[in-house]
């Protein structure tokens, strides 16, 4: 992605330290959707923007209900993991504002293509492959990590709760965007696009990011554990330029 005056201000409101709670992960979200809806030349349109508008609903929900104390077993585990999750995010936004090569590929996949004319739904889920599809994984490490835990089963309920919450939000963005760019998207589209991905469903399967995170958990400290982590990336990244690239007629 080519350098932007804009970048700077991503750089400034990205700076260390970064969240570390759930409501400073909102807040940072709330920032960053005002700078990515003003980024020429889409705005509002802008493929940052589009992900970042279902990332923070998504974030809003998980923190309700945390709140409300009737959903999760666990809550520390839960608000660790949505905190680390939104650093893995913020820390890809951070580098590709910065330039060089440390930015994921998969997430290189949307910044690269964050100005074309693409459609809004594609960009968000687009942004969804790349979150869940390479840094849930890694998210899953950092909290047991910090956490001081096993990588283990306990907390498996608590995590697959979270499935919950995109599938219910999924189609309330679409209607969103129509609303939004006073557009109809297509439901044939948003199928064929589900389909083209390998099934909506199965982008946001979260067993999936469960077991590659077993499989990293098993060779930490180990040079297959580099191997691996370029693996889940590549593998995302191929996923994501389907998404934006495809051929829908």
């Amino acid at each position: 992605m080519s350098r932007d005056p804009n970048d700077q201000s991503v750089l400034d409101l990205l700076a260390d330290p970064l969240p570390e709670t759930v409501q400073e992960v909102l807040k940072l979200q709330d920032e960053l959707q005002d700078l990515a809806d003003r980024w020429p030349p889409r705005e509002q349109a802008d493929g940052l923007a589009c992900f970042n508008y279902l990332y923070r609903i998504i974030t809003q929900e998980v923190w309700d209900r945390l709140e409300l104390g009737t959903t999760f077993h666990d809550p520390e585990y839960l608000a660790r993991l949505d905190v680390e999750f939104a650093r893995l995010y913020f820390t890809a936004i951070r580098a590709d504002a910065a330039g060089g090569t440390a930015t994921p590929r998969s997430w290189q996949v949307l910044f690269g293509r964050r100005g074309d004319d693409i459609d809004p739904m594609r960009f968000a889920v687009a942004g969804v492959n790349a979150h869940v599809n390479r840094d849930l994984a890694f998210a899953l490490l950092a909290t047991c990590e910090k956490l001081d835990r096993p990588f283990s089963e306990a907390e498996r309920a608590d995590y697959n709760a979270i499935n919950d919450i995109f599938a219910e939000h999924m189609s309330d963005l679409r209607r969103h965007f129509e609303n939004r760019f006073e557009r109809v998207l297509d439901k044939a589209v948003f199928d064929d696009l589900a389909d083209d991905a390998g099934d909506l469903t199965v982008l946001l399967a979260r067993d999936a990011a469960w077991r590659r995170a077993e499989q990293l958990w098993a060779v930490r400290g180990k040079p297959e554990f580099h191997r691996e982590s370029a693996a889940i990336d590549w593998r995302a990244s191929m996923i994501g330029r389907a998404i934006l690239s495809f051929n829908l007629v």
